[in-house]
C-alpha cells in the first residue's frame, strides 16, 4: 500500500486531534526521497522544510542550518536522517510544526540503521578511530523506539503492506479558551501581563517563566516587550546563550510593532529582518529602534563583566538555563526589575538543573520573586504523539530516581559500578536515571550528549549507586597513548589529533612533547544526586575513580572546566593540581576554563613536577596582563598549595614590608617583598579561604590600578586601598610569624 493512498488518512486523524503525526519512511535512500517527493507534491504545505540532502534541486537545508528556522510555524517537515542523525537539530526543528501537519523521518532500514555509516559519527569518533568500532547504540535504541511506538506510522520499503495499520482515533474534543490577539493562550496572556509587572509593579520581585518547548514562552517575552514600549518604557535588555536563542523574542516583538499605529519611525533593517526568509540561518542585528526607545540583546558574559550595570527599564534572559547560574546570580543581584525565561526540557540546556540551582539564589536574593509555568501547547494539543516520542527519543524529560532517604551516613555503602554500555542503551530505566543525573548537573547538557555517551568510541560510564538507586555518575574518556612518530607535530602545532584534550594541552601550550605518550582518563562529567550534595560523595566518588584507574596502569587522571572557586575547592580535595588556565573568557560561560591533573605513575610525577612550576610562572606572567580579570579569589585558590616556587624574604624585604606597615612608604618601593609574602602564605593554605585578601591579590599579583580596584572592591580610592593593604600585609606578617 502506498504513502499517498494513507496520507489523507494520517492528516486527517492529525487534523481532527489537534495534534502531529509522526511519519517514518525506512528503506534505501532512493526510495525514501522518492515517496517524500510524493507526498510534498501531494499536500499544499504554505511552509514545509526539506532537512539533509534532497537529489531534487528543490529547496532544503542542512542539519546546522535548521536553527534558523525555530520560531517559525510550519506545516511538513521531511528530516533525511540519511544524510546523518543530528539528535540535536531534530528535537530543535520538531517544535516549529504546528498541530494538524506530519513530519517525515527518512531512515535506513530500521534492523540494520545501528550498522548505517552514519555521518554523525565523525562528530563522535576520536583518533585513532575513522569511524564507530562498533555497532551505534544510539541507532539501535533509536530503531526501537520506532518499532514498539504505536503512534508512529511507519512504511517499510520491504514491505508491500504498511507495516503498522492506522488505528488512530480522534481524542476527546478539548476545551479551546477563546483569547484575542497577539496571544495564543490564556497562560501566555497570563504570562505577558506578569511580565509587565515586572517592569511596572514593585523593585525586587523577579520573575521566572518556564514551559516546554512550543509553549509560547519567548513569544510572551517578545510581547511583553512590545507593549512595554508602546507603554513609555525607553530600554528593555534582552541576554541569552547566544543572539540566535533570543530571534524568536525579537521576532514577534518586532512584529507587533511594525503593526502598530506608530511604525512610522520604526527603522527599515527591522522591517527586513522581520519579512526576510531565514534561508541562510541569520538572524537580527539584535536590535530594535522605535519611538526613541530600544529593545536591545547583550551577551550574559558582556554584562557580568561589565564593572557598572547596564542602564534599562527591564532586563529580560532568555534560555537562563543555558547560562550559568553564576551569571544568572550577578545579574539578579544588579537589576530590580529582570525576568527569567527558561525551557524545561528543551535542547538546549536544561531547565531541570536551573530550576533546582536557581532557585536557591532567588529565596536568598530576592525572596518575593514569583514562578509561572506554562503548561498548555500554543502550536499543537496536549498529550500530542510526535511532542511524546521526541522526549523519549532525546530523553528530554530524563530525570534521576527521587531517594528514599537523603542522608548517607556510611560511604562505604556505596557501590562503584563501570556500565556496560550496550545493556545500558537496552535498559531505559537505568538510562533514565543516569542522564536524568548529568542534566541536573550540567546547564549545558544536549541531545547529543546522550549520544556520545552510548556511542563514543574512548567514553566510559560509570555509577555510584546506594541499593540499587544511581545517586551520582560520571564521564570518563581515555586519553593518550598517542603514536610517537606524531610527538613533535602535535608539540609545534602541525597536527592537532581529534579528542586527547589533557595530553595535547599539555604538549602544545604547555610545551612538554613527551605528554601525549602517557595515558590517562578525562573526567567529563561528574554528577551527584542533588538531594546528598555537600555530603561527600562527590570527593569519595573521585577517589573511587582514581583508584580504578590506578588499577587500569594509567598514568594520570584529570579535567578540565570553566574555573570557579567552588570546583577548584572540590578538585583540590582529592588532590588534583591546576596545570593550565585559558586566556580567554569563555562566551556560553564568562569563565577562564582550567585543567587540574592528578598523577598516577612513577613516569607521570617528574612530568606534573615540571608542568607544575611552569604553569605557576606562567600564570604569575598572566595575571597582570590576560588575567588582570580573574576573580581575585579564584587567583588565590588555584595558587593554594603551589609547593616548588621557592619563594623566600630576605633581611631586606622583612624591613620593606615592615617599614610599608608602619610608616608612609610607597606601595611601588615595596611591592617585591609583598608580593613575595603573599607568595608564601598562598603556599600554606587551602583553596577558598582568600576573600579577606583579594584586594591584595589584585593588585599585588594582577596590578589591576587604583580605580579600577576601588569601583571593583568598593573603595574610595588609592588611600582606603593602600590602608587595606597595610591591614592584609600586617596579617600575612603575623601569620608568618
Amino acid at each position: 500500500m502506498s504513502v499517498l493512498k494513507q496520507l489523507d488518512q494520517i492528516i486527517k486523524f492529525a487534523q481532527q486531534n489537534n495534534h502531529r503525526q509522526l511519519l517514518v519512511l525506512s528503506g534505501s535512500e532512493s526510495w525514501g526521497q522518492q515517496q517524500a517527493e510524493q507526498v510534498f507534491c501531494h499536500i499544499s504545505a504554505l511552509t514545509p522544510l526539506w532537512v539533509g540532502d534532497r537529489k531534487t534541486q528543490e529547496a532544503a537545508v542542512q542539519t546546522k542550518k535548521v536553527f534558523g528556522w525555530l520560531g517559525r510555524e510550519l506545516d511538513l517537515i521531511v528530516f533525511n536522517a540519511h544524510s546523518g542523525f543530528d539528535v540535536d537539530a531534530f528535537g530543535a526543528v520538531s517544535g516549529s510544526l504546528r498541530a494538524g501537519s506530519v513530519m517525515i523521518l527518512l531512515t535506513p532500514e530500521l534492523d540494520s540503521w545501528s550498522d548505517y555509516n552514519d555521518p554523525e559519527h565523525t562528530r563522535l569518533c576520536v583518533h585513532p578511530y575513522s569511524e564507530l568500532p562498533y555497532s551505534s547504540r544510539y541507532l539501535q535504541r533509536l530503531a526501537s523506539l520506532i518499532n514498539d511506538n504505536p503512534d508512529s506510522i511507519l512504511f517499510k520499503e520491504s514491505d508491500t503492506q504498511i507495516t503498522r495499520p492506522i488505528a488512530l482515533t480522534v481524542a476527546p474534543e478539548s476545551i479551546i479558551e477563546e483569547t484575542v490577539q497577539p496571544y495564543r493562550t490564556v497562560e501566555q496572556q497570563q504570562a505577558v501581563e506578569a511580565l509587565i509587572r515586572v517592569a511596572k509593579g514593585h523593585r525586587r520581585r523577579p520573575l521566572v517563566l518556564t514551559a516546554d518547548r512550543g509553549r509560547g514562552k519567548s513569544a510572551a517575552l517578545g510581547i511583553a516587550a512590545a507593549q512595554l514600549l508602546q507603554d513609555g518604557l525607553q530600554r528593555i535588555v534582552v541576554t541569552a546563550p547566544s543572539i540566535a536563542s533570543a530571534e524568536v523574542l525579537f521576532r514577534h516583538a518586532g512584529s507587533l510593532l511594525v503593526n502598530s499605529s506608530l511604525n512610522s519611525s520604526l527603522n527599515s533593517s527591522l522591517n527586513n529582518s522581520i519579512n526576510k526568509e531565514p534561508s541562510d540561518g541569520k538572524i537580527t542585528a539584535g536590535l530594535i529602534e522605535w519611538q526613541g526607545a530600544s529593545i536591545q540583546f547583550l551577551a550574559p558574559d558582556e554584562l557580568a563583566q561589565s564593572i557598572e550595570p547596564v542602564v534599562c527599564d527591564l532586563m529580560l534572559v532568555d534560555e537562563a538555563a543555558a547560562i550559568p547560574v553564576s551569571i544568572l546570580s550577578t545579574l539578579l543581584q544588579r537589576y530590580s526589575r529582570i525576568a527569567f525565561a527558561s525551557t524545561i526540557h528543551g535542547y538546549e540546556g536544561t531547565g531541570r538543573g536551573f530550576s533546582v540551582k536557581f532557585k536557591k539564589v532567588l529565596d536568598q536574593v530576592t525572596p518575593k520573586w514569583r514562578a509561572l509555568h506554562i503548561h498548555q501547547p500554543v502550536r499543537w494539543a496536549e498529550n500530542d504523539p510526535l511532542e511524546a516520542f521526541v522526549f523519549q527519543a532525546l530523553l528530554l524529560n530524563a530525570e534521576p530516581e527521587i531517594l528514599s532517604t537523603a542522608t548517607i551516613t556510611d560511604l562505604s555503602r556505596l557501590e562503584l559500578e563501570k556500565l556496560n554500555r550496550t545493556q545500558l542503551a537496552e535498559n531505559e530505566p537505568l538510562l533514565k536515571q543516569i542522564f536524568g543525573l548529568l542534566v541536573l548537573a550540567h546547564y549545558k547538557t544536549r541531545p547529543f550528549d546522550l549520544r556520545h555517551l552510548l556511542d563514543g568510541p574512548n567514553i566510559e560510564v560509570f555509577s555510584l549507586q546506594l541499593e540499587g538507586v544511581v545517586v551520582a555518575t560520571a564521564l570518563l574518556a581515555r586519553e593518550g597513548g598517542i603514536e610517537d612518530d606524531l610527538t613533535e607535530a602535535v608539540w609545534l602545532g602541525k597536527r592537532r589529533v581529534k579528542g586527547h584534550l589533557l595530553p595535547q594541552s599539555l604538549s602544545n601550550h604547555a610545551g612538554f612533547p613527551e605528554a601525549i605518550l602517557f595515558k590517562g582518563y578525562r573526567v567529563i562529567r561528574i554528577a551527584v544526586h542533588p538531594d546528598i550534595q555537600g555530603r561527600g560523595v562527590g570527593s569519595y566518588f573521585l577517589d573511587r575513580l582514581t583508584d580504578h584507574a590506578r588499577k587500569q596502569q594509567l598514568d594520570f587522571i584529570g579535567s578540565s572546566f570553566g574555573a570557579s572557586e567552588e570546583l577548584v575547592r572540590f578538585w583540590s580535595r582529592s588532590d588534583f593540581k591546576p596545570v593550565r588556565m585559558g586566556l580567554v573568557r569563555e562566551a556560553s560561560s564568562g569563565s577562564y576554563s582550567l585543567m587540574v591533573i592528578k598523577s598516577l605513575s612513577n613516569g607521570f610525577d617528574d612530568l606534573l613536577y615540571e608542568v607544575r612550576e611552569r604553569f605557576i610562572d606562567s600564570l604569575l606572567l598572566q595575571l597582570p596582563d590576560n588575567l588582570q580579570a580573574l576573580d581575585a579569589e579564584l587567583v588565590g585558590s588555584i595558587l593554594s598549595d603551589c609547593k616548588g616556587t621557592s619563594v623566600t624574604l630576605s633581611k631586606r624585604d622583612r624591613m620593606d614590608l615592615e617599614s610599608f606597615v608602619h610608616s608612609d612608604r610607597l606601595y611601588e618601593s615595596c611591592q617585591l617583598a609583598i608580593k613575595k609574602l603573599l607568595l608564601i602564605n598562598l603556599s600554606r593554605q587551602v583553596a577558598g579561604v582568600h576573600e579577606e585578601h583579594k584586594v591584595l591579590i589584585a593588585k599585588v599579583l594582577q596590578n589591576q590600578g587604583w580605580q579600577e580596584l576601588a569601583r571593583r572592591s568598593g573603595l574610595a580610592g588609592r588611600k582606603q586601598i593602600v590602608s587595606q593593604l597595610k591591614i592584609d600585609v600586617r596579617q600575612l606578617l603575623a601569620a608568618l610569624g
